[in-house]
């Protein structure tokens, strides 16, 4: 099914070529898109168009001329419900969960390659889609500023638990109790430890009436939302679809990108270092020395 009018055409839009092979990812994505659509409307899990994502919705009723992913974002108890149901959903079909993090999960087209890390350790290869769940975020009240400060802590006793014996040792302050944290950095499987962060995301999630991406806070590039805006959700057209997106899309957009109405060009495509929309990743990885096709300072 083509989801993208022209789909065997070059075109250009906005002064940017969109080449037909860039077309065809672009169709492979919408192709994963569908599949999350159904699992999100069969458990009634409400989600939006993400960062590019959503201003090429408002802006350009499609994908931006020169970006080439989709993602789409949850709060996190609905992050949750989707990953608990995934595996699930996508048995038998032709899509595969590629990566699981904190608060992001990237589910891949299994007939399709996208080569974008040199260490093969059959990690799915394929075109991708992330769902990222939207956390709690500092609001300015005791209640929210407590709640993000325990939920990173949380996270910090998993991988760094002496830290905060040290800030305990020294007089300073904790917001979960000791005893807790030396419980939560003993979970002995990653995995594991993954989704005590989850679950313990969730248990916080109404103590604030802000959010974030955790990974984004991580980095110290925190772009907080109002839970307000993504109250009500209107539908935009995108290529041959509709996308959810907040109905105060421009309260988001501008606080995550700024001047978001303004295009800025950049060159580097997502498409990772080797694509194709048409071959299966295993059976590239089988056939195909990726050394010789790699630059030579990102050799496998």
């Amino acid at each position: 099914m083509s989801y993208i009018n022209d789909l065997h055409r070059d075109e250009i839009r906005s002064g940017w070529l969109v080449t037909a092979d860039a077309k065809k990812v672009w169709n492979r994505s919408l192709e994963i898109w569908a599949e999350v659509d159904r699992i999100c409307r069969k458990h009634n899990i409400t989600y939006w168009a993400a960062g590019g994502t959503l201003i090429g919705a408002v802006r350009h009723n499609g994908f931006i001329p020169w970006d080439d992913d989709i993602d789409l974002w949850v709060t996190r108890p609905d992050f949750n419900r989707f990953v608990a149901v995934l595996k699930d959903e996508l048995a038998g079909t032709v899509f595969e969960v590629k990566k699981n993090f904190l608060s992001l999960v990237q589910i891949s087209h299994s007939q399709t390659t996208r080569i974008d890390d040199t260490y093969f350790d059959g990690t799915p290869q394929g075109i991708s889609l992330a769902v990222i769940a939207l956390d709690i975020f500092d609001d300015g009240t005791p209640e929210g500023f407590t709640a993000i400060n325990a939920l990173c802590e949380s996270y910090i006793a998993t991988y760094n638990y002496s830290a905060l014996e040290d800030i305990s040792r020294h007089g300073g302050q904790l917001f979960n109790d000791l005893a807790f944290l030396k419980t939560v950095s003993e979970i002995p499987d990653n995995a594991d430890k993954v989704k005590f962060f989850w679950i313990f995301a969730e248990q916080l999630f109404k103590q604030s009436d802000a959010i974030s991406s955790f990974e984004v806070m991580l980095n110290n590039a925190a772009k907080p939302f109002r839970k307000e805006w993504f109250a009500e959700t209107i539908y935009l057209p995108f290529e041959t679809v509709e996308l959810p997106v907040p109905k105060m899309f421009d309260e988001v957009l501008t606080a995550y990108f700024g001047d978001w109405r303004t295009p800025v060009k950049f060159d580097q495509q997502h498409m990772g270092y080797i694509h194709s929309a048409d071959i299966p990743w295993r059976e590239f990885l089988q056939r195909v020395d990726v050394k010789k096709l790699l630059p030579p300072d990102e050799e496998a």
